[in-house]
Formats: structure tokens, C-alpha cells, sequence
């Protein structure tokens, strides 16, 4: 009865969801890009019911393809309140030609891919053997995006101008009460770096198989998903408790068991670069043979749409070599100038355990030779014993009516590790500090006892003999959010500075929820390359369509 009542709860939360489509919506700041620069673009999650920004799905993936289908860039973006705007940078080692950026939540790859967002992006390299790319006579017609030919009511700017000189502010305010807008991305970059490229995707908008393979929503965090193999017999690892950890000063603990089929489920908020530790809540892993494999979040379906070539007509070929120069002088400059990108969200979440009852800083007692000499000596409610000649951490609290009862667990930069001898034998030169948790410490269900934290200075666990029994791997969490951070001109000596300043791209940001709002405002500076420049503003109506008009201006 109870299996029959779970199947048909499931049953009616997955039709509801094939109901809640998503629309993912991505911007980006240009459409031509040199090897080696930067992509800023914004994501927003949008019901196809209400086009609101969705909560449905907390993570989109981004990728861009080359014409075989080959990613070159691969991200994860956490979305808060339905949106993200960020920066991914471009390999300098791709060669020239048209990409495909698209965009999709793990809930969206149920679908076929034609029903992911994409966008057309070209690429000049010109460090790589085909750096040229095809050139056409000026006569010649090309294809161009729809919204470049179709014509869109345009917001009143205040503020206004045709020309602008060297290192001038431009302070713009729009009038967006009448444009009908849920979101809005504006841009302005180097006109020739502006050029749209529109494909065909097939309509292709089916119901998703509801079955156990089906994936489900990230509605809190990125679901890290896999199965447990024994090596020796091959066969599935059931009903196993495991437990996943990153290396961190501000750890996680997160528990799971395996099913029927040897699968595992954990879900994870970690933002940048982290290694990861998955292994089992068992005590002893000295008789473990296990193998973990994880499923990739990643799509790894493809559109049989076809990317056309590159071609350029010879006037904004050269037109696009200076702003290669521009690319490469800023190169030269960009350790002496302010940080164009600023991270805007760097997430900083606590440990799992909030605040120790006692952190012991090892900086501020002599040195001491032995790691085991900084617990007996210096570590309050710590004592080290001998079991069938093993050391065991035992945490105790005198003034609990049980001060000895209870188990002690222990961690090294957030993992947890059960063979005290590897800890003891980290040199304590390495060590930072250590956290004592001296009452029972609970997650969710779990009594991990009472705690013991060591932390590296380098987060890297020390000199400490890892268990290679246990999977640990490099996980690649959030991209971070960022925000443009245009050059400040706005004081004499920084207009006068001779640090030369020849950004392609002036301005990005993007503005949310503007139907609550009947202006926008936005300033920024102009660089030293006198040009020609458009500013792109991309706004979302209330269907879910991007509008997107342009204005130029001439920078002397």
C-alpha cells in the first residue's frame, strides 16, 4: 500500500511538472568574439504559463559547441530568484568559426535538445592556422538574426548622444513604463563585433517518458547522482549508507543510501573549484572494494542543426582586426588596470556544523613536533587512546551527566576520516587550526557524535596518507556571478592616467523585474579607441520573446 501511495504521489508530481515548462532566456553582450576575450551573458528561467522568473530549476548549464558538436566551454550557474549573469572566458586555442551557445536546466534535458536555447556566436583566433575567416564582397547579402530586420518600438532615452569623446561619461535613463518587458540586458560594444546570425531549430516540444529514468528538477541545488559497484564481483553495492564531503573550511556533510540498483542521490549548493570525497558511513573501509560511478548533469544530446561558415565582408574583417589590436594592448595593460569583471555572488556558506564550541588556532602556541603532541597538550576535551594498538579520538564534556558516552567523529578540511594514525601523522606545520564539537552532534537523523575538525592552511589535507580506497575527484561547482565593472574616469589624475584603456566592450548589465519599474538607469565610460559603437538593448516581453533594438554612437 505504502509502495502504491509513493508511485502515485510521484506520478502526479511529474505530470504536474510536464505542465510547468521552463524558457530559458540567454543574452549575450555581442555576437562576435576574439580568441582568448570574454562572453558576458544573463540566463533567466521564465513559465512558459505566467512568464514570470520560474523557481522551478536552480541550476542551467551553458555550453558552447563547435560545428561537431564539441564542447569548448562547459558551466554549472546556480539561479537565484530565476536568473544569472555572468562571465565564461573563450580558449585562446579555438579555432575560427560559428559556435553554438545553448543553454538548459537537467529538467529540460527530459526533452529534445531542440528545445534547448541557443545562440549563434563567431570566433576569430587569429593566433590559430585558420585565422582568417571566409571574406565575401561588401555587395553581398548575409544572413542576419530576425530581430535585426524586424522593427521594435524603441524606449525613450534620456540623456542621449550621437558623439562622445575619450574617457566621457554617458549617463542614460530609460522610460521602459510602456515596453511590456519582464526582463532587460543592455550592452554596448565595438559595432563590428555586432553582427546576428540566425538558424532554424526544429519545433520539437514532447512530453518527456515518465519512468525511473526521468531526471527531476534541481529545485534546491545541483544533484550529484551515481551507483556503487563492488570491483571485485562487479555486482551493485545495495542498501549502503555513503556520505559526500568537499574539501573546504566551510564543509558539508550530506548522507545517502543506495537502492536496488546501487544508485545514490546527494544534493549540493558549492560554488568554483572543489574536490570532492564520496565514501561509505562505514567504519572500516579496510575490507571495502568499491567503485563509484556518477552520472554527468551534462545534456549530451545534440540538434542536428547545422552551423552555416563564418563569413565576413572585407570592410568589417578590417574593422575587426583593430579591435584584435584593441584586445591585445588591453592584454598587455590588464595587470595594472581595475578588474572589469567583479565577482557579484561569491557564495559564502557556513560549515555544516555552524560555530565550534572550541577552535584552537595553532599559530598562537609554540611549536610542537608532533600532531599528536598538539592534541594532548594544547586540543581542550580531546583525549588520544589506544585500541588493539590503533589511536581513537575521544571527545568527552565534563559537565554532561554522561561525559564518555558517545562516539567521536572525526574530519580533515571537512572530510570525514576514521583512521586516526593518518592523522596523527600530519606534520603540524601544515596544520591551521581545530574544532571541537564536544556534545552529540546530529544530521538530520544521523548522530555523528561528538565532533573533531582539523583544518590545513592549505585546504589541501596536509602531508595525510588520503585512503585511495575512497573516490575523490575535482568537482566543478557554480560559476560565480559577475557584474561589468566599467573604468572610473571620474577624477583628474584617472582621466589623465597613461594606462591605456581599449576595451571592445564598454558597458553589460541586466536589469529584472522592469515592469515594476518605469526607468532605467545606467552610466559608464568611454575608453581611448575613437569608433563606432552600438548599444544592444535586449528586452523579454511578457511572452517570453526577446526585443532587441540597437542605437549607435561615435566615440572621437
Amino acid at each position: 500500500m505504502k509502495n502504491i501511495y509513493v508511485t502515485l504521489c510521484c506520478t502526479f508530481i511529474i505530470h504536474s511538472l510536464v505542465y510547468s515548462q521552463e524558457n530559458l532566456v540567454l543574452t549575450t553582450d555581442r555576437d562576435i568574439y576574439i580568441g582568448g576575450e570574454s562572453i558576458w551573458f544573463t540566463i533567466n528561467n521564465l513559465s512558459e504559463q505566467t512568464q514570470e522568473n520560474s523557481d522551478l530549476s536552480k541550476v542551467a548549464y551553458i555550453e558552447v559547441l563547435n560545428s561537431a558538436n564539441t564542447p569548448i566551454i562547459q558551466q554549472k550557474l546556480f539561479l537565484a530568484n530565476g536568473t544569472v549573469s555572468s562571465v565564461v572566458s573563450i580558449p585562446d586555442s579555438v579555432s575560427t568559426g560559428n559556435y553554438l551557445v545553448r543553454t538548459y536546466t537537467r529538467w529540460m534535458s527530459n526533452y529534445s535538445p531542440d528545445n534547448y536555447e541557443v545562440k549563434v556566436i563567431s570566433i576569430i583566433n587569429p593566433f590559430a592556422n585558420n585565422s582568417l575567416p571566409k571574406q565575401r564582397d561588401i555587395s553581398e547579402s548575409h544572413n542576419v538574426d530576425q530581430h535585426k530586420s524586424k522593427k521594435f518600438k524603441i524606449p525613450a532615452i534620456e540623456g542621449w548622444k550621437s558623439t562622445y569623446n575619450n574617457r566621457q561619461k554617458v549617463k542614460l535613463d530609460f522610460d521602459v513604463k510602456d515596453m511590456n518587458w519582464k526582463c532587460l540586458t543592455v550592452s554596448v560594444v565595438k559595432k563590428c563585433l555586432y553582427q546576428p546570425v540566425s538558424i532554424s531549430m526544429p519545433s520539437h516540444n514532447e512530453t518527456p517518458v515518465i519512468d525511473e529514468n526521468i531526471k527531476v528538477p534541481e529545485y534546491r541545488g545541483e544533484i550529484i547522482k551515481g551507483r556503487v559497484l563492488n570491483t571485485g564481483t562487479n555486482e551493485l553495492v545495495v542498501n549502503e549508507k555513503i556520505m559526500l564531503s568537499f574539501l573546504s573550511h566551510n564543509p558539508i556533510l550530506e548522507f545517502s543510501e543506495t537502492d536496488q540498483n546501487g544508485e545514490f542521490v546527494f544534493e549540493a549548493k558549492r560554488f568554483g573549484k572543489q574536490e570532492m570525497v564520496i565514501q561509505p558511513y562505514s567504519t572500516d573501509t579496510t575490507l571495502l572494494n568499491y567503485k563509484i560511478e556518477l552520472e554527468d548533469n551534462y545534456s549530451g544530446k545534440y540538434s542536428g542543426v547545422e552551423l552555416p561558415s563564418l563569413s565576413l565582408d572585407t570592410m568589417q574583417v578590417q574593422r575587426i582586426n583593430k579591435a584584435i589590436i584593441n584586445m591585445q594592448i588591453n592584454t598587455i595593460y590588464a595587470s595594472h588596470l581595475p578588474e572589469v569583471e567583479l565577482a557579484d555572488s561569491i557564495e559564502k556558506s557556513n560549515a555544516f556544523y555552524e560555530e565550534a564550541e572550541n577552535t584552537i588556532l595553532i599559530d598562537k602556541y609554540i611549536d610542537l613536533p608532533t600532531t599528536e603532541e598538539v592534541v594532548r597538550e594544547i586540543v581542550p576535551y580531546v583525549s588520544l587512546r589506544k585500541v588493539k594498538g590503533q589511536y581513537e579520538f575521544r571527545v568527552y564534556e565534563e559537565k554532561s551527566i554522561y561525559p564518555k558516552e558517545g562516539g567521536t567523529m572525526t574530519f580533515v578540511d571537512g572530510v570525514p576520516v576514521r583512521d586516526a594514525n593518518r592523522i596523527l601523522a600530519i606534520e603540524p606545520k601544515y596544520l591551521e587550526k581545530i574544532d571541537v564539537i564536544n556534545l552529540n552532534y546530529f544530521v538530520r537523523d544521523e548522530n555523528l557524535g561528538r565532533l573533531v575538525l582539523f583544518y590545513t592552511r592549505e585546504n589541501d589535507m596536509g602531508n595525510m596518507e588520503f585512503d585511495h580506497r575512497i573516490f575523490r575527484q575535482i568537482h566543478e561547482g557554480f560559476l560565480n556571478s559577475y557584474k561589468y565593472n566599467s573604468p572610473d574616469y571620474s577624477s583628474e589624475k584617472q582621466l589623465n592616467s597613461r594606462l591605456a584603456d581599449y576595451r571592445n566592450v564598454l558597458y553589460y548589465s541586466s536589469f529584472n523585474n522592469v515592469d515594476d519599474k518605469s526607468r532605467v538607469n545606467l552610466e559608464f565610460y568611454t575608453g581611448d579607441d575613437s569608433s563606432e559603437y552600438t548599444m544592444i538593448i535586449t528586452g523579454v516581453n511578457s511572452q517570453g520573446v526577446k526585443e532587441v533594438v540597437t542605437r549607435s554612437f561615435v566615440v572621437e
